[in-house]
């Protein structure tokens, strides 16, 4: 019994010593995942059609950022219904060599990030598989109309000098064309403020625009628009807000 005791107690000193000369495991350090990181993976997957995934992506910075305005934009591109992304009219173009989603998105619509809800407008699952010749449907938002108008400029046509001054008239009242052309010089700057993502200004100055050209379809539809996205990303907020309490 005594010969037994003392293997036992023997045994048992050695597993101590092993382990105590045993190395520590390495400590691994946790990977830190920036904002931006975390958003253009989320950008990736979107390009891939992978939305279930972006979503999470978009979530979790989200969280860590309730005010990140391209994740909220990201967002409503996802959530909100294609009727209420964009006007349901539109015109069309062809893509060209090296054309993407993503450069239509910023040249049209004011914004590269706007690719998704392009796609979606068009009914794309897979962004990033564009090809050149293919023909899709830009919706008719301010930015759009201004950059189809930009491309459909005729080139300006150059005038002789002359030395003789110009009269001007200065009506005393404003002209119909002088009206028109405030009107739309309103019209303009709403578009500029709604390309920043300025919605409270766009929306003043297409009210501007508006008081001037009551019938003004394009002031109207624009505005419409914008007051539904301003909307859109209220409610996006706020439910942000409850899920994050």
């Amino acid at each position: 019994m005594v010969r037994r005791i003392g293997s036992i107690l023997l045994l048992a000193a050695l597993a101590a010593c092993s382990t105590a000369n045993k190395p520590a495991a390495p400590v691994v350090p946790a990977v830190t995942v920036s904002d931006a990181d975390r958003l253009d993976h989320a950008v990736a997957l979107l390009q891939q059609g992978n939305t279930k995934d972006a979503e999470v992506e978009l979530h979790t910075l989200l969280t860590q950022d309730p005010d990140n305005k391209q994740a909220q934009f990201l967002m409503a591109q996802i959530e909100t219904p294609v009727t209420g992304l964009f006007p349901a009219k539109s015109f069309s173009l062809k893509l060209a060599k090296d054309d993407s989603l993503t450069a239509v998105a910023r040249t049209y619509l004011g914004n590269p990030l706007a690719f998704y809800g392009l796609a979606r407008f068009n009914n794309i699952a897979v962004p990033q598989s564009v090809t050149r010749g293919q023909t899709i449907r830009i919706p008719k938002t301010p930015d759009a109309l201004a950059a189809l108008a930009r491309r459909n400029a005729p080139a300006p046509v150059a005038q002789a000098s002359t030395d003789a001054p110009v009269p001007v008239a200065v009506p005393v009242k404003p002209s119909p064309a002088a009206q028109h052309k405030l009107a739309q010089e309103f019209y303009r700057r709403g578009v500029v403020a709604f390309q920043h993502q300025d919605l409270e200004a766009a929306i003043g100055l297409w009210d501007k625009c508006l008081a001037i050209e009551p019938d003004n379809s394009e002031a109207q539809l624009n505005r419409a628009q914008a007051i539904h996205l301003k909307d859109n990303l209220a409610k996006l907020r706020q439910e942000k807000t409850i899920a994050a309490h």
